[in-house]
């Protein structure tokens, strides 16, 4: 996939945008919702509203959260394939934005409030028991 394409494929069931800035617990419930739904691919390096291509390979240590969040904030742990894409960010310096390809899972996945979510559209909605 190219950065033209992550650009212009619109927030949906299956897709989400996500600031570097992310809190890595706010993380997992997208994470956990694409995974208790149909699956789907987070693009994080792109602030959500504007588009702005902020990138991740300066970043170094917000990435490594990141990078640990289905681990570390998904009960139990998300499997996540990553795949980093070449970009120029806003400052125009060479950069990458990271997918995460989340599968759909036969289990419930849970943050770290023990709260489950589910894709529905272009929102993570909060499961009731």
């Amino acid at each position: 996939m190219t950065i033209d394409e992550v650009l212009a494929k619109d927030e949906k069931q299956i897709f989400d945008r996500k600031s570097i800035q992310i809190n890595p617990a706010d993380l997992s419930d997208t994470i956990c919702a694409f995974a208790n739904a149909d699956g789907g691919t987070v693009a994080v390096g792109i602030s959500d509203k504007k588009r702005r291509i902020e990138g991740v390979d300066y970043y170094t240590e917000q990435l490594n959260e990141i990078l640990r969040t289905p681990i570390d904030y998904c009960n139990p742990t998300v499997p996540v394939k990553t795949e980093m894409v070449e970009c120029i960010n806003y400052e125009g310096k060479p950069d990458h934005v990271l997918l995460m390809h989340i599968e759909a899972s036969p289990l419930l996945h849970a943050n770290q409030a023990d709260e489950a979510y589910l894709r529905v559209g272009d929102k993570s909605k909060k499961l009731s028991f």
